[in-house]
Order: C-alpha cells, then structure tokens, then sequence
C-alpha cells in the first residue's frame, strides 16, 4: 500500500512537471513571438519620418539625388538605427542608390537582395495604386499619407536580414509626386549577435541564437522564421526556462528518503508548485511592464502613450467633454546634468514624473508618460477650456518648485504646450504635434511659459521649416553678402567698420538678422554660415591695412571645440594679420564658461584677434565678465543710446559704463547712434568712437574703398 502511494506520488509529480515545464514554454513562446513582431514594427517606425516627407519626394522623387540619399537614408539609418545595407529603385526596379554601412556603395551590393525584393514591392506598388489623391488636409493640418511598407525575412550566405520596403511620399502634401510608382527606400538590418542580447535582456530569453531551419537541438524551442514565399530560411532557438526540472531536483532526494516523509514531501510539492506559478506570472507582468514603460521615472513610455491615446480620444464627447494633452518639457535640464552631474539629473527627473502624476490624482483617466530625454506628456480629460488652463497653471506651478536633494536646492524653470481636443479630433499623431508647437512657442516667448495650440502655430512652424530649407540651399548660393558699416572718433574720422550678414531671400527678399540667425543657432546650420562670414571677410578686407574690422561671432561658435582652429586655418589662407580684426562676441557668448569657451577665447587672444563685449549692459553678469575675461573694448547698447536725450537716469548709467570701462583700462564705443545730440551727450560722458546711421549706414565692400585718401589715410564720414 505504501509502495503503491509512493508510486502514484511519483507519477502524480512528473505529470505536474511536465504541465508546468509546458506552460511555461508555451508562455515563453508566445512572448517570444509578440516581442519580434513589435520590434519589426518599431523598425519599420523608424523608416517612415524619413520617407514620408515632403522633402524627400521633392529629392529623391522628382529628381533623384544621391547627396541627399546618403546624408538621410544611408548615414543616418545605419548611425542610429543599425540598418546596414540601404537602397533605392524606382518604378521598373532599376536600383538607383546603394549604402552598405553608411557609405555609398557598388549597386552590385544590391543583386542578394533582388529575389526578396521583387516580391515586396508588388503589395507596395498595389497600395500605391489603392491611394486615394493626396491633397492637404487644412483642418488637421497634420500628415495626408499613411506609410506603404511590407517586411520579409531573407538569408544572405550566413547572415539573416530583416528587409523593409518603404514608399517615398509626401507627408503635408506641399510636394506631390512626380507620377506613380515612386521610389522605394529598401532598407536591411541584420539578425546579428548585438541585436540578439538586446532582444534577449528585454525579454527574459536564455541562450537566444539564429540556427539553420531543421535544426533540433535537445531542450531548445525554436521560432522559425520565413522568406516571402513561405521557405523557412532560419530559426530563433533558445533555452526555455524549466521550473519544473528545478522543481524535482530540490525534491528527488526527500521522495526517495522515506516513506515517513511522503505527506511532508506532498505539502513541499504543493507550496513549490504555487511559487512556481506565481513566478511564471510575474515574469510575464515583468516583461511586460519593462515594454511598457521607463525604466527611471516609472511613468508609461512613448509605446503606451500611443496604444492608451487612441482610446482616449475616441472617448472624447462619451466620457468625458474634452481631452487636455499638455506636453512638458524643462528649461535649464542640460545645466544641471552639465554642472551636478547625470545623478542629479535622474534625480530632478523622477521628482518631475511624481509631481506630474501628484497634479491629476484626482482623474484616474490621466495619463503622464515619459517621451524621452526631459519632455513628459500629461493627457488628462477636461469639461471645457477653462479647467484645462487651471490644469496647465497648476503644473507649472507644482514644477516651478526648487527641488531639494543630497546635491542642495535645483532651481529648474518648465514650459508647457497644451493642445485641447474636441469630439471628433481622434489622430494621435496631429494632436501631439500641435502640442509640440505650443511647446515650441512658449519656450520661443521666453521660457516658463504655458501657451495653448493655435492654427496659427501650425503656419508658423511650416514657414520656419521653409526658411531652414532656404538657409541650406543659400550656403550653396550667392544669396548671402556681406556689408560694412563706419565706425568712427570724435573727430569724426572713420577708425574702423563692422562686418555684417545680409540674406536676400529669392522669394521673400531681404530677412533680418535677427530672424535666422536665431534659426540658424537652433537647427546646427550656424557654424558653417559663420565659416561663410570669415572666409568673405578676410577675402574682402585683406587688403584694408589701415583700418580694423569687427566681426560678429555667436555664442554658438565660441561653445564648440575648435571654432577658433578654423578661425586660425581661415586666416592663415587669407594671408591676414589678426591684430586689424575684432571679434565682437555678447555677453550670453561668454557666460557658459565652459571648457570650449575659454579654450577658443584664449586662442583667439594669442593669435592677436582684439575682444570687443557687444551689448554691454543688457545681462546680468557684465561687471563679472569681465573679471573672468580679458576683453579689449565693450559696446554700449543702442537701447541705452536711445534714451540718453530722454532720461538723465539713462545718461547718467552710460556714464557710469564709461568710467567702468576707463578703470579697467578698455576702449568704449556706442552703437545706434542716430542723431547729433545722442553723440554730443556721449563725448560728455567720454565715449570716444560711435556706431549709427549718423555716422554711417551699411555699404558693401566696393563703398568702404572710397572711404580712403589716395595716400592710404582714411577720409572724414561724420
């Protein structure tokens, strides 16, 4: 009888071995599959901001260019994303561009790949005639293409690739293509050992390897993986995790001990068995909420943002009336982590993740999801406008706060972009770009700022994006010139002039200054205007041995290590003595203090180039600037110059400039100076050169010339 219980004992725990080694591989499996599914979405995620794009019809549909190509497709897909073999063909399949790795290659690269791709550009080419015409949409004013894509898997000597095709098309519209049967981007990633770990780390996977179709390994479960055609090419194979193994080791040796221990052993098989189950399950809650949310701050990810999204706005007008997306974003993070390091930054990060979720713990519907970097996004439902505005003041405000941590008291200034939905308005995609807009336009007005989406925006941000395509194309172009305007002494001789940037715009003619500079600071395109702007000066004024030339520099170009360098090369062709030449710099130029800052700064010194402060006055560091920096002259604002005959207190702060300047032994000079008694109240105070349409206005280069006497001394202009 006793053996008899001991053997059912047995049996009883083998099947319950077998079950749960069953269901956990099933488990596995299907998590498995899932996990590769969505990371050939997210691959194929990647691809579309670049493809469907109105520039890229414009480049690479109506007239294809290889440049354009590479730095978009090419580079940038294998820099950030991975992908190692790009490719364009057109409408007959006639390939027109090869990358391999990020550099052009021999369209011979491509003849591996041709099978598998004749096979998925025929259900791309189908849905490019299914399209409906594209026009723009100008209530969304959002994108008017869905992306075409198909996906495959094909095998190439050992290697397994990933191969996605995408159709070029036009995001807003602005560019319709030339006819049908666009090009097709045809962008490959390899099954390799990298993305293996990666795949395997997120998804709790063992052993995770690429095996031959057929291959049966002892304790592996395989995936298999297809061509288009059906073939099996190759299998993902890995080692399934086995409580129930485990779970017989831990108790072969007491079954067998004795028989006085078989209810003993029955209860340990029963707890063990629960723990086991519990452990499956919270594996899968673990997976699952590692693809679900960030990793820092606990708060949903960018990938359940847009899975609840959706949801939520179809709700709008049933559930709830209106649906508030605010998109968050700190001002001054990049100083904290440059200054106190990336700990204090995760810090300040996961207080900003709690005081989101502290500002709406009152409407469990609320969403706060971390979108990557410093930019958080808050969706909440509202009853009308005026709820969703207390609801932006209040967060900024819960934000606003100093933070205090081990590394003291974090002041870090917010601004919020809020896009309020109606019924009806249900396209994710438009409703977090009109957030980003807000976004954008409260940080443009000066920062903890909170401001609400308007069409206008949408208009705005379009011709910003113009502009920047316009500022690229004139660094290739005559479109950019330089001017000069006098600077001259009390006796009205003229001791110098200012080099100044003037963009006539094909299309929209001349454009301040002061509108693409800014521009130009933010999308990267600075440095090489600037290059643009030493390499004419010296050009222009190499043969102007009497008189100085000043040169505006950003403070862009002095925070990059080796702008100064470049200055030196520029010189050095243009045969030019640096002493004749100042750089003008403001004084947000110099306040970051960093280690290009002052490297540049004191290169520029040693070559010779003179220092000039520009727009003294108007910071809030000046008197401390110059302790730090060694400059050569400071520039009294025009604002300052415009008040002097309407203000004593007015003039009686330039003077106050004037004597601080003598003290420390530099040179002074006024700017917008536009009528004799602004300059008869400056040479009271002891300001000895002027800058002003009354002393002269911007001329070209040819001008400046007759500027000169015959003997080489410089004219009177004043």
């Amino acid at each position: 009888m006793t053996f008899g219980t001991l053997v059912l004992l047995v049996l009883l725990a083998s099947f319950l071995i077998v079950c749960f080694d069953w269901t956990a591989s099933l488990r596995e499996r299907h998590m498995v599959e899932q996990g590769f599914q969505r990371l050939l979405e997210q691959y194929q995620e990647n691809i579309v901001p670049q493809a469907d794009w109105d520039v890229a019809v414009e480049k690479l549909d109506h007239e294809f260019d290889p440049k354009f190509a590479d730095d978009n497709f090419g580079i940038q897909l294998f820099t950030f994303y991975g992908f190692t073999h790009t490719f364009f063909v057109d409408g007959q399949g006639k390939v027109l561009y090869a990358s391999v790795r990020g550099e052009q290659a021999d369209k011979k690269t491509f003849r591996p790949f041709a099978a598998t791709v004749a096979e998925l550009l025929k259900p791309i080419r189908k849905a490019e005639t299914a399209r409906p015409p594209i026009t723009p949409d100008p209530d969304t004013q959002g994108t008017v293409t869905r992306p075409i894509q198909s996906h495959a898997m094909v095998r190439i000597h050992d290697t397994v690739y990933i191969l996605i095709a995408t159709l070029v098309q036009p995001d807003l519209g602005l560019v319709l293509p030339k006819g049908q049967s666009a090009p097709v981007a045809i962008t490959a990633m390899p099954i390799d050992r990298a993305m293996l770990q990666t795949f395997a780390s997120r998804y709790l996977v063992d052993d995770l390897q690429v095996v031959d179709a057929g291959t049966t390994a002892i304790g592996m479960t395989h995936l298999l993986l297809h061509s288009p055609s059906g073939k099996e090419i190759a299998a993902l194979a890995w080692t399934p995790r086995r409580p129930g193994i485990l779970l017989l080791e831990q108790l072969l040796l007491p079954m067998l001990g004795a028989l006085v221990l078989l209810a003993l052993a029955g209860w340990v098989l029963v707890r063990r068995s629960g723990v086991i189950v519990d452990e499956l399950i919270m594996n899968e809650k673990q997976a699952k909420h590692l693809a679900y949310h960030d990793q820092l701050t606990h708060v949903p990810n960018r990938t359940m943002l847009f899975e609840r999204l959706p949801e939520m706005l179809n709700a709008v007008g049933q559930d709830f009336a209106m649906l508030a997306v605010l998109c968050v974003d700190l001002d001054r993070f990049k100083e904290v982590n440059d200054t106190l390091g990336h700990e204090a930054g995760d810090l300040l990060l996961k207080a900003l993740a709690d005081r989101l979720r502290a500002t709406c713990e009152t409407a469990p519907e609320a969403l706060v999801a971390r979108l990557g970097g410093d930019e958080f996004v808050l969706v909440c439902p509202v009853q009308n406008e005026q709820e969703a505005k207390e609801l932006a003041e209040r967060c900024l405000g819960l934000i606003m706060k100093p933070m205090t941590c081990d590394y003291g008291q974090i002041d870090v200034g917010c601004s919020i972009g809020v896009a309020l939905i109606g019924e009806g308005q249900a396209d994710p995609s438009v409703v977090l770009r009109h957030a980003d807009m807000a976004l954008y336009e409260a940080k443009a007005e000066g920062k903890g700022q909170v401001r609400f989406f308007e069409p206008a925006m949408a208009e705005a941000m379009r011709m910003r994006r113009t502009l920047e395509d316009s500022l690229r194309v004139s660094l290739r172009t005559d479109d950019f010139r330089m001017v000069y305007q006098p600077q001259v002494d009390v006796d009205g001789n003229v001791a110098a002039v200012e080099a100044l940037l003037r963009w006539n715009h094909p299309e929209l003619g001349e454009i301040s200054p002061a509108v693409f500079i800014p521009l130009a600071e933010e999308t990267g395109l600075i440095m090489a205007i600037g290059e643009f702007v030493m390499r004419k000066v010296f050009e222009e004024t190499a043969q102007w041995h009497h008189i100085r030339v000043a040169i505006n520099v950003s403070a862009v170009q002095m925070r990059t290590p080796g702008f100064a360098t470049q200055v030196m090369q520029l010189a050095a062709r243009a045969g030019i003595k640096p002493s004749r030449y100042e750089i003008e710099l403001t004084e947000t130029a110099l306040l970051g203090d960093g280690p290009a800052t002052n490297e540049n700064f004191d290169v520029l010194r040693k070559l010779g180039f003179s220092i000039v402060l520009d727009d003294f006055g108007t910071g809030y560091s000046s008197l401390s600037l110059l302790h730090r920096f060694r400059v050569d002259k400071i520039k009294i604002d025009h604002s300052f110059v415009a008040g002097l005959t309407s203000s004593g207190e007015v003039n009686a702060l330039v003077g106050a400039i004037v004597k601080l300047a003598r003290s420390f032994d530099l040179g002074v000079i006024a700017e917008g100076v536009e009528t004799d008694e602004q300059r008869h109240h400056l040479t009271l105070v002891g300001c000895t050169e002027f800058q002003g349409f009354l002393t002269g206005r911007p001329m070209p280069a040819s001008d400046i010339a007759s500027l000169f006497a015959p003997s080489g001394t410089l004219l009177r202009q004043a």
